[in-house]
């Protein structure tokens, strides 16, 4: 009883499974325009600030500071963090490191929404495009078998019948392997995009935490001169 539902189930083909992989190959490109901009957004070229900015925390120029990372992004957020939680009176390294510390941890889950759906569908993508080749296979062969009924039944010339049978088979499997073509082609470069997305949140991870060492570094000098 249930092989048999699941074979009727089965029996619907793999077009549905295409339009779902469309679908997904719609939201992933979304995702991926989304980061691409919000990255844009928050770049900076620290290598360009980072003097100025050193230059302001080692003379205790928290304004100064401040002003030069105003921009929004990843590395310019955490350190005007740490300014802000100076400016509001702690004196203690510890609690400067904290603050921006936690700054990192915001920066990295604001700069990683939605790469989790863009990991799932790119370790998916192809299972799911594997599942509709399939359902096409079962279809094909479902109707070779009603096909193969057919002739003998009419008594027809079995060999004629059974080369067009054959071809219309072959085809029917063309079709259903489709599925997991194009299950491949939207799991690349959502796999590309998750893994690049990827690797420059941790860059800009580990020049947030270079600059925050700098700068606790540049605090604690200027302490022990005072």
């Amino acid at each position: 009883m249930l092989s048999e539902k699941l074979l009727e189930f089965s029996l619907v083909g793999a077009e549905w499974v295409l339009w779902l992989l469309v679908i997904l190959s719609v939201f992933s490109v979304a995702v991926m325009l989304d980061r691409y901009l919000a990255f844009r957004r928050t770049n900076v070229r620290m290598e360009e600030i980072e003097p100025a900015f050193s230059k302001a925390i080692a003379d205790r120029d928290l304004s100064k500071a401040k002003e030069i990372v105003a921009s929004d992004g990843f590395v310019t957020n955490v350190l005007r963090s740490g300014i802000e939680t100076m400016e509001s009176g702690a004196s203690e390294s510890g609690a400067v490191e904290q603050s921006m510390l936690a700054a990192i941890v915001r920066e990295k889950d604001r700069h990683e929404r939605g790469l989790v759906h863009l990991g799932t569908i790119g370790n998916n993508a192809p299972f799911i495009g594997l599942f509709g080749t399939v359902l096409g296979i079962i279809q094909s062969f479902e109707q070779l078998g009603q096909a193969k009924g057919s002739v003998g039944e009419a008594g027809q010339a079995v060999s004629q019948l059974d080369a067009q049978n054959n071809a219309a088979v072959m085809a029917l499997l063309g079709e259903a392997l489709v599925a997991t073509a194009v299950g491949i082609l939207v799991a690349i470069p959502a796999v590309a995009a998750y893994n690049a997305f990827k690797s420059r949140i941790a860059e800009r991870s580990r020049t947030s935490e270079a600059m925050m060492r700098s700068m606790l570094a540049g605090l604690s000098t200027r302490s022990d001169e005072g």
